[in-house]
Order: structure tokens, then C-alpha cells, then sequence
């Protein structure tokens, strides 16, 4: 087969990392002159890159799959990412895919892609939820071993990229004229743990403020345990640089499904680490994870979850029904939940997630906060501006791409808050 050029067009399900991953596949088609379509029916190479956290997720991929088949036969498929690593037989099973390439099998990719037999290299991806803002990947894998979950079969163990090389990519992320970098990764708290000499996510961090380059630095979903109080004490000193928010994953409100979770703390710990935060860091914005329908989870340790979500000072909830995935030890246990109920109990906990956003930008109003005004408008016409804190304000007037003080004005219906500069 010849190499490819053309069109190419891309889907990615899943978390931030898989926009990294598709970064990387956008770049070895570009190698080849080839240029991206949102329309799949006109694309030469279509790419779906999977996620496999959930059941749903694994059949979101299939679907997507057959449906870019039914659009476009004559395209190359070629299907990436966590289901295509988990389960590669089943996805040649089920889909009409006509390459499969896991993340353990990335030497195939430029094959996969373009037909040829030569090494082709890509830069290291960036991704871009903004023209004024961006995701830097700055760790990948994870050592833990919650009992639910299939990232670490999929994504290998914890592996950290250096100091100076993120330096120099959020560096050229400036030089473009990104305003704020979010940084992720599977297990972003535990950077460092694998390099020699040993390092920690706040050392990182550390070097990022010295090195004065003009961003906002926005973490990602940090581990409990990796919530330092040096992490704390640098976010506090320096929030112009490390804004005030922070996703720190529960999963669970009581300590006898944290157990049966493999999770390594308990509910006492979980909540010294949100009070220390919510203490510390003026005006942080708190987000929780949290699973429903877990096996063996009975009705009373659904209502002391509840209960013990309602007594934090959270922002917001992520909340994921059970998905047995096969490989896990939870998927051999006991008392499975009947989906019904799981239901039922991401329904009651979604609720008291929303409830507490509305809250938490109650509490906001009147004030003057400084965000970054997105290259992005809402249907009125007002400026989408995202404050430190993670609250989107709707602002008349207000300049894309800039750093600026608003104020916040009132709440309207859902989460939905309307500002003005200040």
C-alpha cells in the first residue's frame, strides 16, 4: 500500500489523555500532507480513538465505528486508544475497523495510518480546548490498583515527564499565546515518584512559577494523598500562576467501600484534605468523583455517601454509575447492583452535585473575580470567560484571549452566571 494523502478525520472518546493520543495521530497524518475534515464521508483515514472505563464507553466505540462505516465505506478505519489496547479481538470481532493499534502497540501507528513501512515521528502533543487555552500531558500510567478500575492494564505503570521538558513545552504553548495550561495525566499527583533522583508534583510546580512564563496553570484530578499541604501553601502564595481549583476523586462516602475499592484512604483523611484545601486556598473551587452501584454497596452506605458528600464544602460532582469491566477484581465480587438502582443513586447524587454548584456561584455574586476571556461566545453574544476558580461567566464586551477582572453579577436558571468587567 501506498502512502496516503487526503483527507482525515478524527474522533476521540474519553478523557483528556486521549486527546494527547489523537494529537499524536493528527501529526503523523500531517506528515503526509494530508489535511483534516469535520466530515467523515469526505475523509480518506478516519480515526476513533476509544475509551474503556465503562461498559457504555466500550459501546459507544463500536457504534461510532459501524457508523463511520455506514458513511463512508471506502475510508481506512482505523481504531486507537483503551478498548483497541483492553480488547483488540473483540473490536476485530464486532466492528468493521480495518487496523487496530493499543497503546503498547504505538510502533504500528504510521502503518496503521498511511500504509508505509517507515518510521514516522511526531511531536509531542499538545492539546487545545481553547486558542487561549490548552492541556499539557505531564505524566501517564498509574501504580494503584483500585479494584474497579482497568486504566492501569491499559496504560502501564506511572511514568513522569522531566521538569525541563514541560518547561519548554509550556513555554512554547506561550510563545502561541495561550493564556492557561491545564496539566494531566492518569495519576498527575504522583509526578515524580519514578524519576531518580525522586521528585514531587509540587517541585514541578515550583519550577513552573520560577520560570515566570505569563500562564495560568490549571491541575487536573489530583489523588488525595499527592494534596499536599507544600502544594496547598504554593497554590495559596501564588494564585495568579496555580489558579484555585482542584478535582480530588472520592468515589466513596464510607469506609466500608473504600475498602472493598482498594482505595488508599478513608473518609477522616478525605475530609482533612478538603477542609485543608477549602481553608488555605482563598476561594477554591472543590470537585469530588464519585462511583454508584458499587458491588455490595447496600442502601445505608448509598445515604452515608450522600450524607457525608453533603457535609463537604464541594463545587461540584462527577458522578459514574458501576461498569463492571472484565480483568478487575471488582467484576468477581459479590452483591453486583442491579442497574435500576444504580440509577436511582446517580440520579439522587447528580442532583445533590448541582445543587452545590448553584450554591457555590451563589456564594460568588457581587463578587470580582479575574478570568480568562475564551475565543468562544454564548448565543446572546457575551464573552464565555472561566475564572480561576472554574466558574464560566457570560460577560458583554469582554476582549478574547485576555486576562481580565469580572464581576459577578446574578445566577440564572442551571449554572448559567452573568457578569460584566470590572
Amino acid at each position: 500500500m501506498s502512502a496516503r494523502t487526503g483527507r482525515f478525520h478524527v474522533v476521540t472518546l474519553g478523557c483528556k489523555l486521549n486527546q494527547f493520543d489523537s494529537a499524536q495521530s493528527e501529526a503523523i497524518l500531517r506528515t503526509r500532507s494530508m489535511e483534516p475534515t469535520d466530515d467523515p464521508r469526505r475523509a480518506d483515514v478516519i480515526v476513533v480513538n476509544t475509551c474503556t472505563v465503562t461498559g457504555r464507553a466500550d459501546a459507544e466505540g463500536r457504534r461510532l465505528i459501524r457508523r463511520m462505516r455506514r458513511l463512508n465505506p471506502r475510508a481506512r478505519i482505523v481504531a486507537t486508544g483503551c478498548y483497541a489496547e483492553r480488547a483488540p479481538e473483540e473490536l476485530r470481532r464486532t466492528t468493521p475497523a480495518d487496523a487496530i493499534v493499543g497503546h503498547r502497540d504505538r510502533a504500528r501507528l504510521p502503518q496503521a495510518l498511511l500504509g508505509v513501512d517507515e518510521c514516522v515521528t511526531a511531536p509531542v502533543a499538545q492539546s487545545f480546548a481553547d486558542r487561549s487555552r490548552g492541556w499539557l500531558r505531564v505524566q501517564e500510567g498509574c501504580d494503584l490498583r483500585c479494584s474497579y478500575c482497568v486504566i492501569p492494564q491499559v496504560r502501564g505503570p506511572g511514568r513522569s515527564v522531566p521538569t525541563a521538558e514541560v518547561v519548554e513545552q509550556l513555554a512554547r504553548f506561550a510563545d502561541r499565546g495561550v493564556r492557561e495550561v491545564g496539566l494531566t495525566g492518569v495519576n498527575v499527583g504522583a509526578w515524580g515518584s519514578d524519576l531518580s533522583p525522586r521528585r514531587r508534583l509540587v517541585d514541578l510546580l515550583e519550577a513552573i512559577v520560577r520560570a515566570d512564563l505569563g500562564l495560568r496553570i490549571r491541575l487536573n484530578s489530583l489523588e488525595p494523598r499527592t494534596v499536599s499541604d507544600a502544594l496547598l501553601e504554593l497554590m495559596r502564595a501564588e494564585p495568579d500562576i496555580l489558579v484555585p481549583h482542584l478535582q480530588i476523586p472520592l468515589q466513596s462516602g464510607t469506609d466500608s467501600v473504600l475498602s472493598r475499592m482498594s482505595r488508599n484512604y478513608r473518609t477522616g483523611f478525605y475530609r482533612e484534605r478538603i477542609l485543608a484545601a477549602h481553608e488555605r486556598v482563598p476561594d477554591i473551587c472543590l470537585g469530588a468523583d464519585v462511583i454508584t452501584g458499587f458491588p455490595g454497596e447496600t442502601a445505608e452506605e448509598h445515604e452515608q455517601t450522600a450524607h457525608f458528600i453533603g457535609s463537604l464544602p464541594l463545587a461540584y460532582l462527577h458522578v459514574f454509575s458501576y461498569s463492571r469491566r472484565p480483568g478487575t477484581r471488582a467484576a468477581g465480587l459479590p452483591g453486583q447492583v442491579a442497574p435500576h438502582v444504580i440509577k436511582q443513586r446517580t440520579t439522587r447524587l447528580r442532583r445533590i452535585g448541582a445543587d452545590k454548584a448553584r450554591a457555590f456561584r451563589e456564594r460568588m455574586l457581587g463578587r470580582t473575580l479575574t478570568g480568562l476571556a475564551l475565543h468562544a461566545h454564548a448565543p446572546c453574544g457575551a464573552t464565555r470567560v472561566l475564572t480561576g476558580n472554574y466558574i464560566e461567566v457570560l460577560v458583554p464586551g469582554a476582549p478574547s484571549g485576555e486576562v481580565l477582572a469580572v464581576r459577578l453579577d446574578r445566577l440564572e436558571d442551571g449554572p448559567v452566571v452573568r457578569g460584566s468587567l470590572a
